[in-house]
């Protein structure tokens, strides 16, 4: 069933809802609220157009520009977390494109899905989107772990450890915390949520069988994924806690 645009258009006066909340509360959120209305309804409906563009001409080297394009800017929003580093960006690149690679290489590999963009970009683009949270979830639990166990850590050092030793626990408490989101939200799928790959599937018309099947693929990619972003961003940050002015 296709949405029309008028009534796509009545459907967004439930924006007023928020927006007088906001003002009888005297919160001030009104320009944000419609800013992010109106800059996140164009960014998909351009998005769309390009995809569907994209789908028309189906050529490699397109899609996989467009999927480093995306892991770019994934990487930049992440980065913002780890600004007690020198260049966050370059392990936030890396570890986004690491954990989506795990999850296209398997998708490849077991011929889940063919390397075309109908799969491919929806699909990665679950992927690259959870990453990126995960990384800037790393980055931030990493830098204050260190700040509240510093005086442990630097005990280690004194006792002999290596940098690598004395860091373990940083490391370890770091990726236990970055998944801990992603945890819960898998135990309580299909239970408290649907997931939107799923939902969007039934809604076009798949049979509800082969959705499911599609979204344990995504589950599963992302819990391998998210343990590779968050492993990748603490190995290649840990280190350099020590190389700052914080001691």
């Amino acid at each position: 069933m296709n949405i029309d645009l008028t009534v796509l258009m009545l459907t967004a006066t439930v924006v007023i809802i928020p927006l007088f909340i906001s003002y009888r509360q005297h919160l001030g959120l009104e320009k944000d609220i419609l800013w992010s209305t109106l800059r996140g309804s164009a960014q998909l409906l351009a998005m769309g157009y390009l995809i569907a563009w994209i789908f028309s001409i189906e050529t490699g080297w397109l899609l996989a520009g467009l999927l480093l394009l995306i892991i770019t800017i994934a990487s930049r929003t992440a980065s913002k977390r780890g600004k007690w580093l020198k260049k966050p960006f370059a392990i936030a690149f890396v570890s986004i494109f690491l954990g989506q690679a795990v999850s296209l290489s398997v998708w490849l590999l077991f011929g889940v899905v063919p390397f075309q963009a109908q799969y491919i970009l929806p699909m990665s683009g679950m992927i690259i989107g959870n990453v990126m949270v995960i990384a800037g979830l790393s980055f931030e639990r990493l830098f204050r772990e260190f700040q509240q166990t510093k005086d442990q850590v630097m005990g280690k050092l004194a006792l002999g450890a290596t940098i690598r030793q004395a860091s373990q626990d940083l490391i370890e408490t770091t990726v236990k915390a970055a998944l801990i989101p992603s945890i819960d939200s898998f135990k309580t799928i299909g239970v408290v949520h649907l997931p939107g790959m799923m939902t969007g599937m039934i809604i076009a018309g798949t049979s509800p069988i082969i959705a499911v099947k599609y979204q344990i693929v995504i589950l599963l990619s992302l819990m391998a994924s998210s343990v590779t972003s968050a492993l990748t961003v603490s190995f290649l940050s840990y280190t350099r806690l020590f190389k700052t002015s914080m001691f």
